[in-house]
């Protein structure tokens, strides 16, 4: 509340909350700063899940940016498929991750059964190996 957030979070990880910390730059919108917490900090899942929190909030495309230029690759592929940005995730995951494919097929395959496009949907469920 004093505004020394170096000091906040340097608390904040002592005592074990370094997640509360994320979340304080994150509502100062210091996104690097929230991303440096969680890299020094999380495991390589919270990592992702919290770049992807940040991305959300700055947009798709700056998101997706943020996210490549911090080297978070798979948060990138996630963040594509979860906006429903599919040919960008495969593209990526081609490019880049390809054991991500499955995931993504995945992803794509339960979006086209909601649109209820079933033939389509079957055959990317074979492709993520989930027939």
């Amino acid at each position: 509340m004093e505004g020394n957030l170096k000091q906040a979070e340097h608390h904040y990880i002592e005592s074990g909350a370094w997640s509360f910390a994320v979340d304080m730059y994150r509502a100062h919108d210091m996104w690097e700063e929230a991303l440096r917490v969680a890299k020094a900090n999380g495991t390589q899942k919270e990592l992702g899940e919290i770049a992807i929190k940040v991305a959300e909030n700055m947009g798709a495309e700056k998101g997706t940016q943020f996210l490549l230029k911090n080297g978070l690759i798979e948060a990138a592929i996630d963040f594509e498929a979860n906006q429903d940005h599919f040919e960008q995730a495969f593209s990526l995951a081609n490019s880049h991750a390809k054991y991500k494919l499955p995931e993504v097929h995945l992803k794509y395959a339960l979006h086209l059964e909601d649109e209820n496009r079933l033939k389509e949907a079957e055959e990317e469920f074979i492709k993520a190996n989930k027939p």
